[in-house]
């Protein structure tokens, strides 16, 4: 699926991930979480060359309907405080997520709207306290206005909290949102550094 890929992230930086459908993005996104997890396996290991992460590293990864947080039938706060064992560290989460709503802290995920899920997902995800997070679709069911938020927030949060971000979207207001330091383009057999004449061919005339 991918050749020839010679890629550096440096510690902190938030990358964006494109590329058409097929391409290999899902693909790039398991190698570097097998790297991180140790994992054998012909779907998280390269066949030739290798990936290097830091000794530290802590990874959460999202891939919707293949590797996603388990929630069963506690409420959100129930679940980050679980994971976090702090009632007011749990709440902020929720908040950054955009669950800011007190009645959906008791709500089960299961009671959630599709939006509310994916945030569910990602507040899961934060109170991992990762400093690698690696997410597939970012903010795929969210309306337009609420992806930006999302999206900022947790731009902001990433850089304050100096996690490695590695998200995949076609979205256009969620890469500016997250205002990337690095697009990483996949496609043609590879993954490199994305050059503007691609952007435009995919994001329609998106600019940095």
């Amino acid at each position: 699926v991918l050749k020839n890929v010679n890629l550096e992230i440096n510690p902190g930086e938030i990358i964006v991930v494109v590329g058409a459908s097929g391409a290999g993005k899902t693909t790039l996104l398991r190698l570097i979480y097998g790297a991180a997890k140790k994992l054998g396996g012909d779907i998280y290991q390269p066949t030739q060359g290798k990936i290097v992460v830091p000794n530290n590293v802590k990874v959460s990864i999202l891939l919707p309907g293949e590797i996603e947080p388990n929630f069963g039938n506690e409420s959100l706060i129930e679940h980050i405080y679980n994971k976090v064992k702090d009632e007011s560290l749990a709440v902020e989460i929720l908040n950054k997520a955009g669950l800011s709503d007190a009645v959906l802290y008791r709500a089960r995920f299961y009671e959630l709207s599709t939006g509310q899920k994916e945030r569910a997902k990602l507040a899961s995800l934060l109170a991992e306290r990762p400093n690698l997070m690696l997410i597939d679709e970012f903010a795929a069911h969210l309306d337009r206005l609420t992806a930006m938020r999302v999206a900022l927030k947790l731009s902001k949060l990433a850089r304050k909290a100096g996690i490695t971000l590695v998200v995949i979207t076609h979205r256009v207001e969620i890469i500016r949102a997250l205002a990337p330091d690095k697009i990483i383009f996949v496609g043609y057999g590879t993954a490199r550094i994305a050059k503007k004449e691609e952007l435009n061919a995919i994001l329609g005339g998106f600019e940095k």
